[in-house]
C-alpha cells in the first residue's frame, strides 16, 4: 500500500511522523482544470493510550456523538470530496485542540485516520469482502516497537506479512474466520504477541498494535465492514 511518510532518523521513527494529507488529483489542460467532485468516507480511530477521550471535527462540526476513548473508533461518515476541508482532533472534556489538519479526499474512497499520542496517520481502506473468508490488514502504532515486524497465523510456517515498518499498513490478507495471529520481530520466530480473534467470514478488519512502550503492547481488532 502506498505510504508517504518520510523518516529522517530510523531511531526516532514515531517522533518524526507528520500528518499524511489526502492528495486529491485532477485532470488538467492548459487553460482549464476539471474539478474533482463527489463523496468520500472517513473513519477515525483513537489509538492514543495517554490521552483522554477525543472528539473529531470537520470545521466546527463534531462528527462523533460520544467521546471516543482509547482503542475506540468513530464509524465511517461522509464528507465532500474535491475540496480542502479543515479538521481537528480535540480533547472531549476540555475542547483543547490536539491536532489540526487539512483533508483533501478523493471521491468514492474510504479512509481511516488513526490518532496516537499527538501524531496522526491515515490510510486508504479496501472494503471488498470475500463470502467464505475474512480479510485482515495489520498496522503497528506502538511507540516502543520501532523495528519492523512480521505477522502470521499462529504456528504457521510462513508469515502473512513480512518486514512491515512502524505506521505502515499491510496489504489485506484473506484468512479463515476465527484465526489467531502472532506478531514477530522481523526475521525471528519467537512471538512477541498472540492475537486471538472472533473475526467472521464476509467481513473486513484492521488489527492495529498500540501502547506507549513494548511492555504495554496490545492489539485491537477493528471491524471495518
Amino acid at each position: 500500500m502506498k505510504h508517504t511518510f518520510t523518516f529522517k532518523n530510523t531511531k526516532k521513527l514515531f517522533a518524526l511522523l507528520g500528518l499524511l494529507l489526502f492528495a486529491a488529483t485532477s485532470c488538467k489542460k492548459k487553460d482549464d482544470t476539471m474539478p474533482v467532485r463527489g463523496t468520500a468516507y472517513i473513519e477515525v480511530v483513537n489509538a492514543s493510550q495517554t490521552d483522554a477521550p477525543i472528539d473529531f471535527f470537520i470545521g466546527s462540526t463534531k462528527k462523533n456523538t460520544q467521546p471516543t476513548g482509547y482503542t475506540q473508533s468513530i464509524s465511517y461518515f461522509s464528507i465532500d470530496a474535491g475540496q480542502t476541508l479543515p479538521a481537528s482532533i480535540k480533547v472531549s472534556s476540555t475542547g483543547n485542540t490536539l491536532v489540526n489538519m487539512n483533508l483533501t479526499p478523493l471521491p468514492n474512497v474510504y479512509y481511516s485516520i488513526f490518532y496516537f499520542g499527538g501524531l496522526t496517520t491515515s490510510y486508504v481502506d479496501d472494503l471488498t469482502t470475500v463470502a467464505d473468508k475474512a480479510r485482515v490488514r495489520f498496522i503497528n502504532l506502538n511507540k516502543g516497537e520501532t523495528g519492523n515486524l512480521d505477522y502470521g497465523i499462529k504456528n504457521a510456517n510462513v508469515p502473512l506479512v513480512t518486514n512491515l515498518g512502524p505506521a505502515f499498513d499491510s496489504v489485506y490478507c484473506t484468512v479463515t474466520a476465527g484465526s489467531t495471529f502472532s506478531v514477530y520481530a522481523t526475521g525471528t520466530t519467537n512471538s512477541i504477541l498472540d492475537i486471538p480473534t472472533t473475526i467472521q467470514a464476509g467481513h473486513v478488519y484492521t488489527i492495529f498494535l498500540s501502547g506507549e512502550t513494548t511492555s504495554e503492547l496490545q492489539a485491537t481488532v477493528l471491524q471495518q465492514k
